[in-house]
This record gives structure tokens, sequence and C-alpha cells, in this order.
């Protein structure tokens, strides 16, 4: 998710993988592993790479399209909502494929995310993730992690 990002300001400084880490002080490896998105970073790597590129380290963590998938043949009509979106009732429409599944994305930074989704105007959490969390009125949200 941020690999491709670091990757676009290492190359626009003309710097390779190994003169990025001997400036950051990590190995070649390490800078490989995280313009694959293989390796996440901590909150420290984070900052000295952003100092090091004089971005923000909102630059470097740019929402990204997370994906949102359920199987639910018989909708109509399925949506997603969750406190990324002040849990809008309109939701956010998932388009539905052949074989009955129900996919979308919403662009999201890292962090920890509440949602359900709206299947046919019945609120559903998430049959495919065991994930969840009691709200304060008793009901039942799924939860959604965005590493950096």
């Amino acid at each position: 998710m941020v690999g491709s990002t670091i990757k676009e300001l290492r190359r626009n400084k003309k710097l390779t993988q190994s003169q990025m880490a001997d400036k950051l002080g990590v190995s070649r490896q390490a800078v490989c592993m995280w313009e694959s998105d293989k390796r996440e970073l901590n909150v420290t790597m984070l900052r000295k790479i952003a100092r090091f590129f004089n971005v923000s380290s909102d630059e470097i963590v740019k929402p990204h399209r997370i994906p949102f998938e359920l199987k639910a043949p018989e909708a109509k009509r399925v949506r997603v909502t969750g406190d990324f979106n002040a849990w809008d009732s309109q939701g956010i429409p998932l388009k539905r494929n052949k074989s009955g599944f129900w996919r979308g994305g919403v662009k999201l930074r890292p962090g920890r995310y509440e949602y359900k989704f709206i299947v046919d105007d019945e609120w559903w959490t998430d049959p495919a993730n065991p994930q969840t969390v009691v709200t304060e009125v008793g009901s039942c949200n799924s939860i959604k992690e965005v590493t950096v």
C-alpha cells in the first residue's frame, strides 16, 4: 500500500534502494520489503522516511482502496457503511458478480474501522470476518484493520 509511494519518492530523488538504505541506516532488503508491501513500517521509521523525503507522513500513508466482499447471491442490493462514512444509511454500493459475491472498495487510511453491510435494507455483520465488537447499545459491528 505505501510501498508504491516510497518507491516513487525514491525514484524521484534518483536513488537506488541501496543508497536510500544507507541514508536511513537500514538494509537494502528492508527498503525492498517496504516497497513491495511485504513489511510494515513502524511509526518511527515512517517519520524518518517522511523527513528524509521532506514530505508529511500523511503523504506517504495515502488512503488506499480497501476491498469489501459479501456472498449474498439472493440479494438485490448490497451496500457497506461504517465509521469511515459516519454510518451513512445510504452506504457505499457494492457490485454483484455472477457467483453471487458483492464486491467494492473504500479508500481508507491505516486504522481500525467498524462496519456493516446493508443487504436489502437489513444491516448485517460480515459473516466471513470473525473480528467483531459489541457496541454501546448491544449490537455487533465487524472490524476492519488497515495497516501501513
